[in-house]
């Protein structure tokens, strides 16, 4: 009933009304939810779940148009969280964020290892399980830009981290996936490091080039850049998923090259325009629209005790890794909230590493990891998604003060003007 009703809605209307529908969402959810001072991300993740297939219907999460739309929307997050980085000043970031990265990895990894011993799993299921806690999903960085805040150091440092805790949560994922099918392979190891260790330099000072170059030899229309960019992009994630990695780490590292080649380049060109307006959003409300209600409520209500333990883990995890870590560099209390509240989103990279845990199976018919530690992530999804965002937001305005705050607020709450940032510009997502 639901997928006749969603084919009814969404699948049968012409193209056209199907952009109707999504550029109509992308305009009033964030405003929506502005009006309840909540960050515009939520809305848009809420307004997933309830627009999707297992509430209204009114959207299809595998029509083509949303999966073009939210791919492309995750990759670009991920090249703007790359082009905020300036390797000159990573220089004096570096070894900080080498050190968090590998904290708010192997912390979390730590807890979902003994999470999976304590509810019977193996232990290479359980070394999965802690890997699906290591990583995060950068859902504030929108809100860090309406503050202006997303060039301080306590941000640059957890940005970069998100590309250790990718990177790490990839290689455990490929290692567990070699181990449930076949055994350890030393050799599998070795070859995905020395694939990692020429793909990095290759996409940060390869591409690098190649767009200097190219910026130099020809004098290209704002379309031209903008085609470039966009294949850049895509190059470097179709590499990195070639090598077993996510392809927001190439997306990311592409955002590196782009602002090494071209450090001077302004925000209003074409690419940010249609990236913030468009595909980024779409991205989030996609989130929404994975999350079946069902699934959500027979996980609360059968494993409740295995669902709190892998939130509360999570939580608990990733404010020991920030805390910790911003007590030894001397940051701000509110500094180091926002360190923990910009890593406890769990989306892309978790999601794809339990569906493929799930569906990996030995030659006993055994699978990696079952349908309750599948429930569970979507119940994480959801709590991460939320709480997450909300945190950030709520440390952002700590350090940004009250003025900046209280204009921000203003923006939001006044007649709609398209503009959300203290300065001006159009930075809603």
């Amino acid at each position: 009933m639901h997928e006749e009703r969603m084919k009814l809605l969404f699948d049968q209307l012409p193209l056209i009304g199907r952009f109707a529908i999504i550029f109509a969402l992308l305009v009033f959810l964030p405003r929506v939810a502005e009006r309840c001072r909540l960050p515009g991300v939520i809305g848009l993740v809420v307004g997933g779940i309830v627009l999707g297939p297992d509430l209204l219907g009114l959207l299809n999460p595998k029509s083509e148009v949303v999966e073009l739309f939210s791919e492309l929307g995750k990759l670009l997050l991920m090249f703007y969280a790359g082009r905020e980085i300036d390797l000159n000043s990573f220089r004096a970031v570096g070894w900080r964020a080498v050190i968090y990265g590998l904290m708010t990895c192997l912390i979390p990894l730590g807890a979902g290892f003994l999470i999976g011993q304590m509810f019977g799993y193996s232990v290479n299921a359980s070394i999965l399980i802690g890997s699906l806690l290591a990583s995060h999903t950068l859902l504030g960085l929108p809100i860090l830009k309406q503050f202006n805040l997303t060039a301080i150091p306590s941000v640059a440092i957890t940005v970069t981290a998100t590309v250790m805790t990718d990177i790490i949560s990839m290689l455990v994922l490929a290692v567990c996936v070699t181990v449930h099918q076949t055994g350890f392979s030393a050799g599998h190891l070795e070859r995905s490091l020395l694939a990692l260790a020429i793909y990095i330099p290759l996409v940060v000072f390869g591409i690098s080039w190649i767009v200097r170059r190219l910026f130099e030899w020809f004098k290209l229309s704002n379309e031209a850049r903008l085609a470039i960019k966009l294949l850049m992009v895509a190059v470097a994630a179709f590499a990195a998923e070639e090598i077993e990695l996510e392809g927001i780490v190439g997306a990311f590292l592409t955002g590196i090259a782009v602002r090494r080649a071209i450090p001077e380049e302004s925000e209003h060109e074409p690419l940010y325009a249609v990236s913030h307006a468009l595909f980024i959003p779409m991205f989030f409300i996609s989130v929404g629209l994975l999350v079946n209600t069902r699934v959500l409520w027979h996980a609360l209500r059968f494993d409740f005790l295995l669902v709190a333990a892998i939130v509360l883990g999570l939580v608990v995890a990733k404010f020991l890794a920030a805390y910790s870590f911003g007590q030894a560099v001397r940051f701000k209390s509110a500094e180091r909230g926002l360190m923990w509240s910009l890593s406890l989103p769990q989306v892309a990279a978790t999601l794809a590493a339990t569906v493929v845990g799930v569906n990996t199976v030995n030659a006993a018919g055994v699978h990696l990891i079952d349908e309750r530690i599948l429930n569970a992530v979507v119940v994480l999804v959801v709590a991460s998604a939320i709480l997450g965002p909300l945190g950030t937001r709520y440390f952002a305005r700590q350090l940004a003060g009250p003025d900046t705050a209280g204009a921000i607020d203003q923006t939001a709450a006044g007649p709609g003007d398209g503009k959300s940032s203290a300065d001006g510009k159009s930075d809603r997502f």
